[in-house]
């Protein structure tokens, strides 16, 4: 029963956050829609802010599990982008809320993974210095995340895999500088 409660509490919010922003939710909306007491969701959660950071959590182990393992950097980018897409009303919801710091540092580990995870699966990888490897993977998550952001910022009005889409090509030509440097190409 437990699981299954949390679970009809975070599909609660997450139906919620289609049509309010975070700040208008009350616990009493969520218990109402589920059918349970107010108890029964301090069971649960502290609170809503705890409640959602669940969900986030959730759906950055969401984003990183249905990324291809063997893919191109433009291939893992859009299949992550497509996911967070998909949740776009619900996500504008939650990133004007007072939790916005903790969902910027998922999307931070959502970026920080689909880069250190391509990287690492070339072949040259093993042989550039690691520090001009890091140096690599900062700026390319950091350029990702900059990316969402602006998205974010810009209430979503413009085609995110189509930005990202340019991104993978800049990406491209850094990483053959990169290779030609170390004669790796």
């Amino acid at each position: 029963m437990s699981n299954t409660t949390k679970r009809a509490l975070e599909d609660s919010l997450k139906k919620l956050l289609l049509s309010k922003p975070l700040d208008k939710i009350t616990i009493n909306d969520l218990t109402t829609d589920c059918g349970i007491s107010r108890m029964t969701f301090y069971y649960h959660f502290q609170d809503i802010p705890s409640l959602l950071e669940e969900i986030i959590v959730e759906m950055t182990a969401k984003v990183i599990e249905t990324l291809p393992e063997e893919s191109t950097f433009e291939e893992k980018v859009t299949a992550a982008l497509e996911e967070i897409d998909s949740n776009k009303r619900m996500i504008y919801h939650i990133y004007g809320s007072s939790n916005r710091e903790f969902y910027e540092k998922q999307l931070m580990k959502i970026c920080d993974y689909v880069t250190r995870t391509y990287i690492r699966s070339r072949d040259y990888s093993e042989k550039v210095a690691s520090k001009d490897l890091e140096f690599v993977i900062s700026y390319l998550k950091c350029e990702l995340f900059g990316q969402l952001i602006d998205w974010l910022n810009h209430d979503m009005s413009y085609d995110l895999v189509e930005h990202s889409r340019i991104l993978c090509r800049m990406f491209a030509g850094s990483m053959r500088m990169v290779c030609q440097k170390y004669k790796l190409i």
